[in-house]
């Protein structure tokens, strides 16, 4: 060490200490004697210097205790600092201490005392220490190393390229380079470290594992089935009770929580699928009941296992669909969920359709028509939309079942078969006997039934009010958006909104297909049907005797009666105008309506009907983008969103019993469909049903009526396209939502705030005396409305909140009532190594992911027999 920077650091030394309260001591220690001469050609104004020699210790002494007020003085020893049996310990205690040898240079470098023992282990990786480059990567990643097994720890982590010079990530970084790249390049790098032996001695200690640690497939196996065991039933892994060891599962835990948590997480899948093909876990785990299993969360086969169970019980029966659910439920927060979570919204769909069926399969949809339709729209609707879960779920498992590879996809298609034919053979067969028979004879008659609004009348009801009540009146009208995916679309847009949503419904005109429903959507003063004039054929559908087949015929049709109004395409607005064209486009309307077409674009068209319940996904998503679109820009007050008509939808072709042919029609048929058939007035037909169109009963030579099949039947014709359908009277296909959304500004009457469901604990608890241990939380609200979905962090910590156990996901997404069904249990495991103190306060946090917010849910004392330790003692 140069003079001149000896000179810098005494000055920095002595500046650090007020010499006018008892003085400023520093006390340079030079075992050596290297710098004896250096100590007379210091320039240290102000500065005694005094050395300590042979038969003057006496006086010396005297001299440091007397009144040293205002004085500065450097003392100069030929030793270590060292306490114990020193006579000089009262002012070594009191002073600071210098030295300026290199060992010392390293150690304060290193923030390490000086000490024989941190001498030693300095001199043990002298070469490796020796390199600059080595020192400050040890200084970025440790601001202290005490002991010389935390030096050791810092240097492995330097040699392995650590993140931390933590004995977790240490031992991941291994793990995870020899799954990239082998365990002897890594051996190897410790090696010119001079800490291959340590770090043998440390995995040994930290882990239980006996092996060599050359063996990367025998350690990662010992590490999880240590973090595992505890989590599972006393005797469950008592086949391979000698890979693993229990007293260290808390670090081999801490071990794979931080790095299923990382970006790593892909290479510990692979690392856990080899493990369990080693052990053959599947099997191990075959005699486990799923309760017991509902914490273990290691090993991504426990999740197949159970997937597997609840697969078969929800395709048996609905017996046991509540413990379906329960343990679905209870996987959301688990370590390899998202992994899984296709296949999991299949089992949560399959087993709501279950449930339904358990609680109304008796008495499905009692009572007269308008008895019917409210049954629909208030719950029979959820098995469409639970069917349309339940697909795209299957879609998505399928696409990704490559990446989870345990033959899920197998399992998945037998439970959606089982729903296939409770859907199609129970749901929609009685809810259309019902409705038939309850509704047939209006059908007949008048074309509609009694009691239930119908979409004729949807300007009279609709859109004239909203346009009287505010500046304007918009209307979105998507194609086929039926009443379960507006229910859908109806939540999204209370949760990113702050508006408000009413759901309703209408009764579309038969037949329920585009035209129709498109043109009785208009403001009008008659809606007829006729029989297109020579040389035309088909059916025309008239407003105000006008057919709207186009946009612009649509708007020529509403300026009729609004004349200010517009008519434009969704593409158009949203994706093709700026700004300032819409402002200009819409300009002074009254009223505008836009026209939406994704989900029946995709229908529609055989080689895509397979797709209609992904368009259903991508329309609400560009419904919500619309609307806000309109609320940004236009400041409106109301919005109305609403279909032409639905959609019939079966996954499974129809057998041969189950189509009409259009024989079965006698008459003159002028248009049909897979689901519809109009014909000219005198017509019959025994096996369909008779429907009443607003241009029979004239008696004229334009005079029509319709048929529609019975339950979900079709009509046979040539080419694809059987799977999706509309045209008849279902209710999937007659039901018309009628989504009114209201703008609020924050402040204004009945504004509501958006706002996370919460968390609070159930478990009473003040004292943590176990290492491992389980919390039983409740969500305090049911999601919906304004309550969003949230997801939270759950730990301990102090009152800093520095975290004193891992961390543990809770998800809050339970639309239940019954509160019972939205209790959930987490496990949380004390950090190994972290230093707990029973005077201590400790709190258990939970911190919004998505906002950050942390809050404390209870304080908490912690009294462990046994705490997690790391050893460094090896």
């Amino acid at each position: 060490m140069r003079t001149t920077d000896i000179q810098s650091e005494l000055q920095r030394l002595f500046g650090a200490q007020d010499s006018a309260q008892g003085g400023a001591i520093v006390v340079w220690h030079d075992p050596d004697g290297s710098f004896t001469e250096t100590l007379d050609t210091l320039d240290l104004p102000g500065v005694e210097v005094i050395r300590e020699e042979d038969g003057s210790r006496f006086a010396l002494k005297c001299r440091l205790n007397e009144n040293l007020d205002g004085q500065r003085i450097l003392l100069y020893r030929r030793c270590l600092r060292r306490l114990d049996g020193d006579w000089f310990a009262d002012v070594e205690a009191r002073s600071q201490s210098f030295s300026a040898d290199y060992a010392s240079v390293q150690l304060r470098e290193l923030g390490a005392p000086d000490t024989p023992e941190m001498r030693e282990a300095l001199q043990a990786h002298r070469a490796f220490l020796a390199k600059k480059t080595n020192m400050k990567r040890i200084g970025k990643l440790a601001e202290t190393c005490a002991t010389p097994q935390e030096l050791e720890v810092a240097i492995m982590a330097v040699a392995l390229g650590a993140p931390e010079a933590d004995p977790v990530a240490l031992l991941r970084t291994y793990l995870t380079g020899a799954e990239d790249e082998g365990t002897a390049q890594l051996l190897e790098a410790l090696d010119v470290a001079g800490a291959q032996a340590s770090f043998t001695a440390a995995v040994r200690a930290w882990t239980g594992f006996t092996g060599d640690v050359a063996d990367a497939a025998a350690l990662i196996q010992h590490v999880l089935l240590s973090a595992l065991a505890p989590r599972l039933p006393e005797r469950a892994l008592e086949p391979l009770s000698a890979c693993y060891s229990l007293p260290h599962a808390t670090f081999c835990h801490a071990v794979f929580s931080e790095w299923v948590h990382s970006d790593q997480r892909e290479e510990l899948f692979s690392l856990c699928r080899a493990v369990e093909q080693a052990t053959n876990m599947e099997l191990v785990l075959g005699s486990v009941a799923t309760e017991d299993l509902d914490y273990a969360d290691i090993l991504p086969c426990i999740d197949a296992v159970i997937l597997r169970r609840l697969f078969d019980m929800v395709s048996a029966s609905a017996e046991h669909v509540d413990a379906v659910l329960d343990a679905a439920a209870s996987r959301r927060n688990t370590a390899w969920y998202p992994t899984f979570s296709s296949f999991y919204e299949g089992v949560i769909a399959a087993a709501n359709m279950q449930r339904f069926y358990r609680d109304h399969g008796p008495t499905l949809a009692p009572g007269a028509a308008e008895q019917v339709w409210r049954f629909y729209t208030e719950h029979g609707y959820q098995m469409d939309r639970w069917y349309r879960d339940l697909h795209v779920a299957l879609t998505h498992a399928l696409r990704e079942s490559d990446g989870v590879a345990y033959n899920l996809d197998e399992d998945f298609r037998s439970c959606t078969d089982a729903m296939e034919n409770l859907y199609k053979g129970w749901f929609l067969k009685e809810l259309a006997r019902r409705w038939t028979g309850a509704a047939e004879a209006n059908l007949l008659a008048q074309g509609y039934a009694d009691g239930i609004p119908r979409q004729v009348d949807f300007d009279l009801a609709e859109v004239g009010p909203l346009a009287r009540s505010s500046k304007r009146a918009w209307v979105i009208i998507s194609d086929a958006l039926r009443y379960e995916v507006a229910s859908e679309l109806c939540e999204r847009l209370e949760r990113e909104t702050k508006g408000s949503c009413a759901l309703g419904a209408m009764q579309a005109e038969f037949p329920s297909i585009t035209k129709c429903g498109m043109t009785a959507l208009l403001p009008k003063g008659s809606f007829t049907m006729a029989e297109v004039p020579p040389p035309g054929h088909g059916l025309a559908v008239m407003a105000d005797g006008r057919e709207v087949p186009t946009c612009k015929a649509r708007e020529q049709a509403i300026r009729a009666h609004y004349p200010s109004g517009v008519a434009v395409r969704y593409d158009e607005f949203v994706n093709d105008m700026t700004r300032a064209e819409r402002r200009k486009r819409v300009d002074d309307a009254d009223v505008v309506y836009i026209y939406h077409d994704t989900i029946d674009a995709i229908g529609d068209k055989p080689a895509t009907e397979r797709k209609v319940f992904t368009a259903c996904d991508e329309a609400i998503d560009e419904i919500v983008a619309c609307v806000q679109l309109i609320v940004r820009e236009f400041n409106a007050a109301g919005i109305v969103v609403t279909a032409d008509h639905g959609f019939l939808y079966t996954a499974v072709p129809l057998t041969e019993s189950e189509h009409a042919v259009l024989s079965d029609v006698s008459g003159e048929v002028v248009e049909s469909g897979r689901r519809y058939v109009v014909a000219r007035e005198g017509a019959s037909s025994d096996p369909l049903v008779q429907v009443a169109l607003p241009a029979s009963g004239a008696g004229g030579a334009d005079a029509l009526v319709g048929f529609a099949p019975r339950e979900c039947m079709r009509l046979r014709q040539p080419g694809g396209g059987e799977n999706y359908v509309h045209g008849g009277i279902s209710l999937q296909e007659l039901c018309v939502p009628v989504l009114r959304f209201t703008n609020k500004r924050a402040g204004s009457r009945g504004y509501v705030e958006n706002a996370p469901a919460g968390i609070s604990l159930v478990s009473q608890i003040d004292t943590i005396s176990n290492s491992i241990f389980t919390l039983e939380l409740l969500q305090e609200n049911p999601v919906g409305g304004k309550v969003l979905p949230a997801t939270y962090e759950l730990f301990v910590g102090d009152a800093a909140q520095a975290p004193v156990t891992d961390t543990a996901l809770v998800v809050a997404d339970r639309a239940d009532e019954d509160a019972r069904r939205r209790v959930t249990h987490v496990q949380l495991s004390l950090k190994p190594g972290v230093q707990t103190s029973e005077s201590q306060r400790y709190f258990l946090y939970a911190r919004n992911t998505a906002s950050g917010t942390v809050q404390s849910l209870r304080e908490l004392r912690i009294r462990i027999s046994f705490a997690p330790s790391i050893d460094f003692g090896w």
